[in-house]
């Protein structure tokens, strides 16, 4: 097995990325491997303040462009001080969401042209892409559904708020991505049990990261 990957964990908001996160550097763990966890936004201190403007709900006069450079802006610090030297040590790095994100939620789901970012996305994200990507698919309707049944008085994020077509432009978005790069991309049902899931990425390490 070659060490030092990049592993991202992808999907609508609700669909279990962050459960199925935890329970993969535990089981990682668990066979003696070195894991390491981050998200995007909020993986290093500087992304951590971006988060919070990101998704403060009170932020509504946040434009659509501004939104967009702020991720990018957490994902070049995320990569630069935190993955690539993680990589470089050998460690498997475990991301809740990175660049497909962006496009997904940016590009489909606001609708913004994103060639404008081109030679950013060229020279300081592609270079460094996932070694795969975990897709969790389950329907903005049952995004709407989970939503409503988290713990009351938990305030919703500004995503959180977004409409139900929204979503749906994000799923097709993330239908599109999978579809372009079917190499990179694993998809899973996560519909499923969380248990059921969690034995399909185990499948899906022993395989990839070619664990005997």
């Amino acid at each position: 097995m070659h060490k030092g990957k990049l592993i991202t964990f992808e999907g609508l908001d609700c669909c279990g990325k962050s459960t199925q996160l935890d329970l993969t550097k535990n089981w990682l763990e668990g066979i003696g491997l070195s894991v390491v966890i981050s998200r995007e936004p909020g993986g290093t201190k500087i992304g951590k303040q971006i988060r919070s403007i990101l998704l403060n709900p009170k932020h509504k006069e946040l434009i659509p462009e501004s939104e967009l450079l702020l991720y990018l802006a957490d994902r070049i610090q995320n990569l630069q001080e935190f993955i690539l030297p993680a990589k470089t040590d050998g460690e498997i790095v475990l991301c809740d969401r990175s660049h497909d994100s962006t496009i997904a939620y940016q590009g489909y789901g606001r609708g913004l042209n994103l060639s404008i970012i081109e030679s950013i996305v060229t020279n300081c994200i592609e270079p460094y892409a996932p070694d795969f990507t975990i897709l969790l698919k389950i329907s903005p309707e049952t995004v709407a559904k989970r939503l409503e049944k988290r713990e009351k008085g938990l305030e919703k994020d500004r995503l959180d708020l977004e409409s139900l077509s929204f979503f749906e432009r994000v799923s097709q978005g993330f239908e599109s991505l999978a579809h372009s790069e079917p190499k990179r991309f694993v998809c899973i049902d996560g519909e499923n049990e969380i248990e059921i899931v969690h034995k399909e990425i185990i499948k899906i390490l022993i395989q990839r990261l070619h664990i005997s």
